[in-house]
């Protein structure tokens, strides 16, 4: 993380004249300014000091009012803090600001919609949840695109559309074959179906990967019982007869 370097004080006899031992951004960027103490707030941020990083966050917003990133920093805090109306406010703040300061901005973005979606899926509001997930599903060079359609999922599932969540948790396992929440997902939803092959794919990808809680287990054991693989049965009562 870079520091802020030090500002040096003018010496007596050159006043006039200015100081010219002053780095140049020190001056002027403010671009540069803002994102030191972003970064700063976001090291405090992940420590969960959270009255240090709004500090930082602050610093940075008053020396560039609409730094998206300070923005974005302040609303997850003020969210750990518990302040949700105001937490909301900046969120939609960061969404609404178009800096040109930031790099990657559509990146930036994304992130930050993402973040609000789990805000609002924490607040039980999912159908906004939804909208603004369907929006981060669009940016296809997003990292953590995988993670955005398992998300969408489990929207579907609070909003009681079971073929939509299958289709999401599947298009999640397109982009990453191991990954396991939709697997765990797939094989509670396909169970409920009685879908009882299909849940059986699931539950041998997650026997592989030793996904072994409790939840799963005896899910998956009503499931090999309706396949009637007795080698599952026995294998799965072992685990959790431990």
């Amino acid at each position: 993380m870079q520091r802020l370097a030090r500002f040096l004080v003018c010496g007596f006899f050159i006043v006039a004249a200015g100081c010219a031992a002053k780095a140049p951004w020190e001056q002027v960027d403010y671009d540069r300014q803002a994102k030191a103490y972003t970064n700063l707030g976001f090291g405090y941020l992940e420590q969960g000091q959270t009255g240090r990083a709004l500090r930082d966050f602050r610093k940075a917003l008053n020396v560039r009012a609409f730094y998206v990133e300070a923005l974005h920093g302040t609303a997850l805090a003020l969210q750990q803090q518990g302040e949700l109306a105001l937490a909301e406010s900046y969120f939609e703040q960061a969404l609404q600001a178009k800096s040109s300061q930031v790099s990657h901005q559509k990146d930036s973005q994304t992130a930050i919609r993402n973040n609000y979606a789990a805000f609002l899926f924490s607040q039980s509001r999912y159908d906004e949840a939804r909208k603004q997930l369907e929006r981060v599903s669009k940016d296809v060079y997003y990292t953590d695109r995988v993670l955005v359609f398992t998300n969408l999922g489990y929207v579907s599932i609070k909003l009681e559309q079971s073929a939509q969540a299958i289709a999401y948790f599947q298009q999640a396992l397109a982009l990453n074959p191991s990954f396991i929440l939709p697997h765990q997902a797939l094989l509670a939803l396909r169970s409920k179906q009685q879908e009882w092959q299909q849940a059986e794919r699931h539950w041998f990808v997650l026997r592989d990967a030793q996904t072994n809680d409790d939840a799963t287990l005896k899910q998956a054991l009503i499931v090999v019982q309706n396949t009637g693989n007795q080698k599952e049965v026995n294998y799965i009562n072992g685990l959790l007869n431990q």
